[in-house]
């Protein structure tokens, strides 16, 4: 075997072959959807997360502590704009996405009371503020900026008793998850923290047992046990959320924020899951987005077993590393 040979059989067989296929895939579904100078067909998705972007840079203006002083002039050029443009689109005035960006202007007008623009900006800002502010009226349930709210004691304990009960369970009993409880559970975990606010993740559930036993073929952690299973997520972040490649691993975190709090919410209603890894070739994922109807757009990021634990079952323990093996102070 010639040396060209032996060079193509070990990247062929080796980790490094591997490694290049599946950053390649990634490479190709970044450079295709987290780009916002494109146009997709579906526009609100692209145009909520832009307005998201730049409106919650004067929200978080707004909450800085110190001596105020002005800000936001870029973020509120922005804001403005793209808030034209979603009327143009013909997106609806009251989506909460658009209602958020109006209440956020009219914090931002309360607040030039006490820090005033600079007078070679003060027209531009007035122009700006009455243009969007004009034909609305207050949503005081969406005003902004809010007080900071600290939790009590027992909310603590509550916590820890809910942390300390959750496990993954593996073995589910045939009743259907009440479908209410899921979107109660999901509007919990919507207040998790997200870059820029722009709460990037799906979650797609299917019940049907022949969907769900295909998508499980196609994910290696769910044997023995997978045929219990009356409801399946499928947690997935849509790409298009973010403006360019630097966040390429956004998408992940941010999921991965949502997904704990999900779990949560769903153990707070005594309803079990499991976490079920999506570690898989380009092949099994491409598999799953056409199987489970996921837009390629959407980047998948784990299977979520969810039901109702039978009785009398058994959890592993799940031992954690000593704190101070994993906490470093500097």
């Amino acid at each position: 075997m010639g040396v060209l040979s032996r060079a193509k059989s070990y990247l062929r067989s080796s980790n490094l072959a591997l490694a290049v296929w599946l950053h390649g895939y990634d490479f190709m579904r970044t450079l295709k959807y987290m780009d916002w100078r494109r146009q997709p067909a579906d526009i609100y998705w692209q145009k909520s997360s832009e307005l998201l972007f730049q409106y919650h840079k004067l929200e978080k203006g707004m909450c800085i502590g110190g001596k105020p002083r002005f800000f936001g002039i870029d973020a509120l050029r922005a804001t403005c704009v793209l808030m034209r443009e979603w009327q143009a689109l013909g997106l609806s005035m009251d989506d909460p996405i658009y209602v958020g960006a109006v209440e956020t202007l009219r914090g931002y007008k309360a607040r030039l009371a006490v820090t005033p623009a600079p007078d070679n900006l003060k027209a531009e800002v007035d122009a700006l503020l009455e243009e969007r502010l004009a034909q609305t009226q207050p949503v005081p349930s969406l005003s902004t900026p809010i007080p900071f709210d600290p939790v009590s004691e027992a909310t603590a304990e509550a916590l820890s008793s809910l942390l300390l009960h959750r496990r993954s369970v593996r073995d589910f009993a045939d009743r259907l998850v009440e479908r209410e409880r899921v979107e109660r559970a999901f509007q919990m975990a919507q207040l998790s923290p997200s870059a820029c606010n722009r709460q990037p993740w799906r979650v797609h559930l299917y019940s049907d047992r022949a969907k769900i036993a295909e998508l499980l073929r196609l994910q290696n952690g769910n044997g023995g046990f997978g045929h219990t299973v009356p409801l399946l997520a499928v947690i997935s972040t849509d790409s298009r959320s973010f403006f360019n490649a630097t966040e390429r691993a956004q998408g992940n975190l941010d999921a991965g924020l949502f997904l704990m709090s999900f779990l949560l919410a769903l153990q707070a209603q005594s309803i079990a899951s499991c976490c079920l890894n999506w570690c898989v070739t380009p092949t099994m994922d491409r598999r799953a987005h056409a199987a489970g109807n996921i837009p390629d757009h959407e980047s998948i990021v784990t299977y979520l077993a969810i039901g109702y634990a039978k009785d009398d079952i058994y959890v592993p323990r799940s031992p954690r590393r000593a704190a101070l093996s994993a906490l470093v102070y500097h």
